[in-house]
């Protein structure tokens, strides 16, 4: 493998700013007799209540296993949280999730829409087994559920995986649809397809059915959109945004598309969303402000882990929101950093008093484990508003790299003897290939890998070049000086297995 790069002329980018916060943790791994606490959704009641859901994980923090539907309620902005309530999966070990809650307004009546399946096997190995939609209904703020009518319907013949949400569904409130409840899923079929649909209830949750569906061939479309977030636009119709399958070789992690009937029906295919950055991750859609509805303007919100890059835990860093003015047919690379951390799946909700809530995943080394909340003004939201998107350096080899190389921290371009070469500051500063093209991967074979380094450092260890890959088995290597010992040390691993070589000079 050769890897080569020519680095051009890019401003510093500025330093990371959160949003001023007060942070409670309603889901807090390794209590209440979960291992962890993952996919969060959240919605206001019209009393003004937040509910609060997520998936509660007993044995292990893996998609499949024991998982249960649990739940807490705040009555007070999101400051303090009333007791875990198991609202599905308390008398069985099945896999539920995908808590996907959407609120009738004129009954107050909350629908939670779930995914739901048996596994075998282990926690350790564990093997999914087929999944089917549920709904529970409450009427009463979250305090009581009751099971509503089973949704195999919303499971057609020749369908796979099926899904909900995740995140809150919602109810249209202009536009000859006026009251209809909209929630996100998505699916894969047995003939190799995968796609999103919406599932609608005109009868303020009791009934549901089937609407939009849009479905590509895996084999040979680019990308396929899957968990949906979703929006009311203007005039009543529905804005969607969903994680793409597109991982490596782009920029763009998010597709969209419309509907201008409700729901029932997608206006066109899905397609890449530019300048949104982000992982591969899922995120959340509400609206801000509609003017036609009285606000100055119109404004949607969007949030997600922005530090782009295709590794779907090691790059789910800086939680931010960022808005759009067009209905979302172009979003702001600038926004608000909501934690600079490690930060995975969120959920935005609008509470009674006009503030902006979000419950999101959280943890140290890793983006979840537990769920944690967080409340700002519009007003706080924007003063801490700064471009989001990172610099990036043009890559002009021969291979093609593009636009993959970006700037963290503060370097910035400086001379290397005749020429010109990044400058770092030994702290936070660093250029990051966030390509996972295969001609980059680290396989059996020879590579070669050439960098020039000029250090004034006499002690401690500067990382020069490290190449890596996430899950088991993947291969890494790392080059490094240590002027301290007046040594050059490379090393590739393999698991436990380390190949080092080092030189003296």
């Amino acid at each position: 493998m050769t890897l080569t790069a020519t680095v051009l002329g890019v401003p510093a980018p500025p330093a990371v700013a959160a949003v001023p916060a007060a942070v409670t943790t309603p889901f807090k791994a390794g209590g209440e007799g979960y291992r962890c606490f993952r996919i969060p959704a959240i919605v206001t009641t019209p009393s003004g209540a937040l509910l609060a859901f997520a998936e509660g994980r007993v044995a292990t923090c893996s998609d499949i296993g024991h998982n249960d539907i649990v739940m807490r309620k705040s009555t007070d902005g999101g400051r303090s949280w009333g007791p875990l309530k198991v609202v599905v999966g308390g008398a069985d070990e099945d896999a539920h999730g995908n808590p996907a809650p959407v609120v009738d307004a004129a009954t107050g009546r909350v629908s939670l829409l779930y995914a739901t399946g048996p596994w075998s096997g282990t926690p350790g190995e564990p093997v999914r087994g087929p999944r089917s939609l549920r709904v529970v209904h409450s009427v009463d703020d979250g305090a009581g559920w009751a099971d509503g009518a089973p949704l195999p319907h919303l499971k057609p013949a020749g369908r796979a995986w099926i899904s909900t949400g995740p995140g809150h569904g919602i109810q249209l409130a202009r536009g000859p649809h006026r009251g209809r409840l909209v929630v996100p899923g998505d699916y894969t079929t047995t003939g190799g397809r995968a796609g999103g649909q919406l599932y609608v209830s005109d009868d303020g949750g009791l009934t549901w059915s089937l609407g939009a569906q849009a479905e590509v061939d895996r084999a040979t479309a680019p990308a396929f959109p899957s968990e949906l977030s979703v929006t009311e636009t203007t005039g009543g119709g529905v804005y969607v945004n969903a994680r793409s399958s597109a991982r490596c070789g782009t920029e763009n992690h998010r597709t969209a598309t419309t509907s201008t009937d409700g729901g029932a029906a997608f206006d066109a295919p899905f397609s890449p969303v530019p300048g949104l950055d982000t992982p591969p991750v899922s995120g959340s859609l509400p609206r801000l402000h509609a003017m036609e509805l009285g606000a100055a303007q119109d404004r949607l919100l969007f949030s997600a882990p922005s530090r782009l890059g295709p590794h779907t835990l090691e790059d789910r860093r800086e939680l931010a929101i960022r808005s759009s003015y067009d209905e979302g047919r172009t979003w702001q690379t600038a926004g608000t950093v909501v934690t600079p951390g490690r930060s995975g799946y969120s959920d935005l909700a609008l509470l009674s008093s006009g503030a902006i809530g979000v419950l999101y995943e959280s943890a140290g080394n890793i983006p979840h484990s537990d769920l944690v909340f967080t409340s700002f003004t519009e007003a706080q939201l924007d003063a801490s508003h700064r471009e989001l998107r990172l610099p990036r350096t043009s890559d002009t080899g021969p291979d093609g790299y593009g636009n993959h190389a970006l700037v963290h921290g503060g370097a910035q371009l400086g001379s290397r003897g005749s020429g010109r070469a990044m400058t770092f500051d030994g702290q936070d500063d660093y250029l990051r290939l966030v390509s996972c093209s295969d001609s980059l991967r680290l396989g059996a074979g020879d590579f070669t890998l050439a960098a020039w380094f000029r250090h004034t450092a006499t002690t401690g260890a500067l990382p020069m070049v490290w190449g890596y890959g996430m899950g088991s088995g993947v291969r890494q290597f790392r080059l490094r000086a240590e002027p301290g010992r007046g040594a050059i040390r490379g090393a590739i691993e393999e698991e436990r297995v380390r190949l080092g070589f080092s030189s003296i000079w």
